[in-house]
């Protein structure tokens, strides 16, 4: 028997692992399963089999997300990506905060203001940016409200 460590959700007619679950296998079925990108052992070695046997991982995948390396934060499944100012120029930093809110501004915002060099393209527009954004929640909060019943109001919605 060996133990794997589940990478990332695996669900099948009669099991469902989640990322970190910890399962017993067969030394077959372990092999064919911890491949790296799906599990991978735990706290041991693979058993040993002769060359050539069991899955090959993909050439062209990723090492698993190290959970501990703030670098790997975009690659985490049970987590949303967020926009990375740093990795943008200065025209899709600004397009991408004409259309968020109030709060996703902000922190974007002071993302920039907090990098080795912040752009004054960016941080210099500060108050304009936010005036958009908090347009921006009260046009969602309009559309929210219009549509609560079905548009209609306070009638009771039917279907």
């Amino acid at each position: 028997m060996a133990t794997i460590r589940v990478l990332q959700a695996i669900g099948g007619l009669d099991f469902s692992w989640k990322r970190g679950d910890l399962v017993d296998l067969p030394d077959g079925v372990a092999a064919q399963w911890a491949d790296g990108v799906r599990a991978e052992y735990a706290n041991q070695d693979p058993p040993s089999a002769p060359a050539g046997d069991g899955p090959q991982a993909p050439a062209d995948t990723d090492p698993p997300a190290d959970p501990d390396d703030p670098g790997d934060q975009d690659d985490d499944p049970d987590g949303p990506v967020l926009f990375d100012p740093a990795e943008h120029n200065v025209k899709d930093v600004l397009a991408y905060l004409d259309g968020v809110g109030e709060q996703e501004a902000l922190r974007v915002l002071q993302q920039e203001e907090n990098a080795e060099e912040p752009r004054k393209g960016i941080v210099g527009q500060r108050g304009s940016i936010l005036e958009r954004a908090q347009a921006n929640d009260e046009a969602t909060e309009r559309a929210a409200e219009t549509s609560r019943g079905g548009g209609r109001g306070d009638t009771i919605e039917t279907r």
